[in-house]
């Protein structure tokens, strides 16, 4: 069986993500309603009770706001961090959730998950590699920039899901508060279109058949923006990995 991705919801509206063999289906991080959940996993032909795990990178509500109301009367494990199940506002039996640390490998019933840390505001921000039968998945969400671990952690991946969340041009303009602004663009906010393309222009392997963009904030940034900031990148490493490289917005 192959190892597989669907992200059912990418952005401050609600992030959560199908990793699925085939066999075992993990939930990466529930920020939709339980009921919404429930409605796309049922798009996908999942059902509530053929979800094996569920996996939470962090506490912000757009990523865990429907683990408690989603995982409440099945009997789901969930794993996360001691930092993160402290900060939030899940509310399940202690006894299904595991804890979870960076730079340790766990598997979820063959499936292994490699956590590692990125710079966000939150207790205990973890991004992760997914790993099954020699087919390895990046998704890094939430976090203000690239650090070196991020870069080599990307390497050698299958499929790549990076945070391309703002134009900063559009985010300085735009309706929110200087603070907010601040938060944003620092080193502990969000991935700018430019961050993801110095990625793709200096450090990008392309051994990646597959890079979705996602997490796109909806007042500071468009898909088309994030596209072709994306592309041009790419094109300027001499058509390299072009068109081997699919670009997708989510």
């Amino acid at each position: 069986m192959t190892l597989g991705f669907t992200l059912l919801g990418s952005g401050s509206s609600g992030n959560a993500t199908l990793i699925s063999d085939g066999a075992v289906n993990v939930l990466l991080d529930v920020g939709l309603s339980g009921k919404e959940t429930v409605r796309r996993l049922g798009e996908c032909g999942v059902e509530p009770r053929e979800i094996s795990a569920i996996v939470v990178s962090h506490e912000h509500g757009d990523h865990c706001r429907g683990v408690t109301p989603f995982a409440r009367d099945l009997e789901i494990p969930v794993f996360i961090s001691e930092a993160a199940l402290a900060a939030s506002e899940i509310r399940i039996d202690e006894a299904r959730c595991s804890v979870i640390r960076p730079g340790v490998p766990f598997d979820v019933f063959g499936i292994q998950f490699t956590p590692f840390s990125v710079p966000h505001d939150a207790a205990d921000p973890l991004a992760f590699c997914i790993e099954n039968e020699g087919v390895k998945v990046a998704i890094v969400l939430d976090l203000g920039y690239l650090t070196n671990l991020a870069i080599e952690r990307l390497k050698g991946c299958d499929a790549i899901v990076i945070e391309s969340n703002h134009d900063v041009s559009m985010l300085k303009v735009g309706p929110y508060p200087w603070s907010l602004k601040q938060r944003v663009m620092s080193r502990r906010g969000h991935l700018s279109n430019n961050s993801v393309a110095e990625f793709l222009a200096n450090h990008f392997d392309g051994k990646a058949r597959d890079v979705v963009l996602a997490h796109l904030s909806k007042q500071n940034n468009l898909p088309e923006l994030a596209m072709l900031c994306a592309q041009r990148a790419l094109e300027s490493r001499c058509g390299l990995f072009v068109p081997q490289t699919r670009l997708e917005v989510a």
